[in-house]
């Protein structure tokens, strides 16, 4: 099913709260496939691909981060007239961020999964040189960074995760990869935070190294009342790594916000 030219999985009683789930940068919408079987029962999910990810159409724009938030805030006036639950993984969570500070009124609630708001510029340069280097080996060149994403207990009790990943990556668009790693690079929201009105949670594994619980607790005192859970045990991929401890909180919060 494709809404504004995205492709996009629903489930769950239409007459409920709609969440709206964004993957991180080289995944797909089924990487939300715990959360999804767990949010149906309770709410209208709306799972997406963005461009040029799963089966989502590469993007006629330049793929940039707002954009890309501009496609969702259209997706969400397709699906009717009331705010939506975002809720972002990664890459995700930025085009989260820009959602809810460009089009704060589509917006009900803000769950940001293990993303960032800025970088430093060393970190800026090593984020582009990943860019660089799919761009010019292909994305055999992207490899090496996946179980960089994963907590070490997860890559001995659950090494399908890691094969998952590794199969859903080498199946990506370089291009389309390598430009989202130039926005990334270049993604700076860390003063624009304060215009984010709506409940936000931040969710992070104690373990991330990509985004770690320091750069999500940045954003967590910049937003209005937010609040920050660290789960043990997971890194990087923590709605897959960690997803019965994501699911509690995530329908905690959601409940918080709905009464």
């Amino acid at each position: 099913m494709t809404l504004s030219n995205l492709n996009i999985v629903r489930g769950g009683p239409t007459e409920g709260g709609t969440v709206i789930l964004i993957h991180a940068v080289g995944l797909d919408l089924t990487y939300w496939d715990r959360q999804i079987e767990a949010l149906t029962a309770h709410y209208h999910v709306v799972a997406l691909d963005l461009p040029g990810h799963g089966r989502s159409a590469c993007a006629s724009h330049s793929g940039s981060i707002a954009d890309l938030a501009h496609d969702v805030a259209m997706m969400i006036d397709d699906l009717g007239p009331l705010a939506v639950h975002v809720v972002g993984h990664s890459f995700g969570g930025m085009i989260a961020q820009e959602l809810a500070i460009s089009y704060p009124d589509r917006v009900r609630s803000l769950t940001l999964a293990a993303t960032a708001a800025s970088f430093s510029e060393e970190v800026r340069d090593y984020l582009r040189g990943h860019g660089t280097a799919v761009r010019a080996q292909g994305m055999i060149a992207a490899l090496p960074s996946l179980p960089l994403s994963l907590a070490g207990s997860t890559l001995q009790r659950r090494p399908d995760l890691l094969d998952r990943l590794t199969k859903t990556t080498l199946a990506m668009d370089s291009d389309v990869y390598a430009a989202a790693w130039s926005e990334i690079a270049d993604f700076d929201a860390a003063d624009r935070l304060r215009r984010i009105r709506c409940p936000s949670l931040l969710l992070v594994g104690d373990e991330d190294r990509n985004t770690p619980p320091d750069s999500n607790s940045v954003i967590a005192r910049a937003i209005s009342g937010a609040a920050m859970v660290v789960i043990p045990g997971a890194s990087h991929m923590v709605p897959m790594e960690a997803a019965e401890r994501f699911n509690e909180e995530l329908l905690r919060f959601l409940r918080t916000v709905e009464t």
